[in-house]
């Protein structure tokens, strides 16, 4: 996960701020062990003295998936920040449909090429989910 100074300076670059809400969010997502759905992450924040409804976190979300530090399964709609520090990048999650583990793959979006780059410009920090079984299930 990237540094707190790290996050702080997306916060001020994107205009905002680093509330203590977002902060705590992003802090509970980044120590899992695995990806967690909104209402796991709230479960988690909520046994830890916090008392956020589910709303609260799907803003935060949203807030941190805006400045592409943190990326959505839409698969399993579940969340995972972002294992490198790039601002402007295109990532390509493998998905493990046997243990749901999620390894983010950036060497793998490097070599995709887009037809007609030159005319369509990719929209910034995309992600694209491929399921399969990773080596640990095989």
């Amino acid at each position: 996960m990237i540094s707190k100074t790290q996050l702080i300076s997306r916060c001020l670059e994107s205009g905002r701020s680093a509330t203590p809400q977002r902060m705590s969010i992003i802090d509970e997502l980044g120590s899992a062990s695995k990806n967690l759905s909104a209402y796991e992450l709230r479960d988690l924040l909520n046994d830890k003295g916090y008392s956020f409804n589910i709303s609260t976190i799907y803003r935060v979300l949203d807030f941190w998936i805006d400045i592409g530090v943190v990326h959505k399964m839409d698969s399993s709609n579940t969340y995972l920040v972002c294992n490198d520090s790039h601002t402007h990048h295109f990532h390509v999650l493998l998905h493990c449909t046997s243990c749901k583990s999620v390894q983010e793959s950036c060497q793998l979006s490097e070599q995709l090429s887009l037809p007609n780059s030159n005319k369509f410009a990719v929209n910034d920090s995309q992600a694209v989910e491929i399921n399969g079984v990773c080596n640990k299930c095989q």
